[in-house]
């Protein structure tokens, strides 16, 4: 076996572990309603042992749940803001939330970019949509980000299965990171004593939240009907006609 295959073997598993574990932590959430609560929970432990061993773990935690989609990133930006306050909780959460980013988009690319490249050769319809995709760039993945409709996780994934560079994937990743102070404040507001005006305070910034969600959405949507009008509008391929 080829140092090449070999490594791509290598990313199949680790691919596969991550489905196996999305799909687990699905599970898991369905049945178990308090398993943010035992997380934050763990976290208060972790924390409570040692300064470095507890930031240690809290960062790995936020980069598998960034990775696999387990839990939803909101959830690890909003335990951060508790333990270690805006700044701090903030820095951690945007550095494990585009770590997990990077991973995923890299092992989605890695091992399945090729096999896609191979569909693409056979549908000048889909080369275009690819080549649009590659144009829109930073733009196309900064609406995702700000949108809610497909989990990070996923969008990581198949966003690794376009021809969008790196740089323009990192940059538009960076959309996601003005929601995730909002959900670190949150969590910060909600680790303090609870009062009717701190109550307010964290409906405000939901409904912030999900004002800008909804917007994105919006943008999105238009965006992309753009895109499949100008796929529809190109001409069928002659091998098509003939079918």
């Amino acid at each position: 076996m080829s140092q090449r295959s070999s490594k791509k073997t290598v990313g199949l598993l680790i691919f596969f572990l991550i489905i196996i574990t999305m799909i687990g932590g699905g599970v898991l959430l369905s049945h178990h309603t308090d398993t943010l609560n035992r997380l934050f929970e763990f976290y208060q432990q972790t924390k409570q042992t040692s300064s470095l061993k507890g930031l240690i773990i809290s960062e790995i935690i936020q980069v598998i749940i960034a990775l696999c989609g387990v839990l939803p990133a909101s959830s690890a930006a909003f335990g951060s803001g508790m333990l270690y306050g805006v700044w701090k909780g903030f820095f951690l959460s945007a550095i494990a939330t585009l770590i997990g980013a990077f991973i995923s988009f890299y092992l989605s690319r890695s091992i399945f970019r090729s096999h896609i490249e191979k569909i693409l050769k056979r549908s000048a319809r889909m080369q275009k949509l690819d080549h649009l995709l590659h144009l829109d760039g930073w733009k196309l993945v900064c609406l995702l980000r700000i949108s809610p409709i497909m989990p990070f996780a996923l969008t990581s994934y198949a966003l690794g299965l376009t021809s969008i560079s790196v740089r323009s994937y990192l940059l538009g990743t960076l959309a996601s990171l003005p929601a995730l102070l909002g959900y670190v404040v949150m969590g910060h507001i909600a680790s303090t004593e609870v009062s009717s005006l701190q109550t307010q305070h964290i409906a405000s910034i939901k409904h912030l939240l999900l004002a800008v969600a909804f917007v994105g959405t919006g943008i999105l949507v238009w965006h992309l009907g753009k895109i499949v009008n100008k796929i529809i509008k190109l001409p069928d391929s002659p091998k098509q006609n003939q079918n």
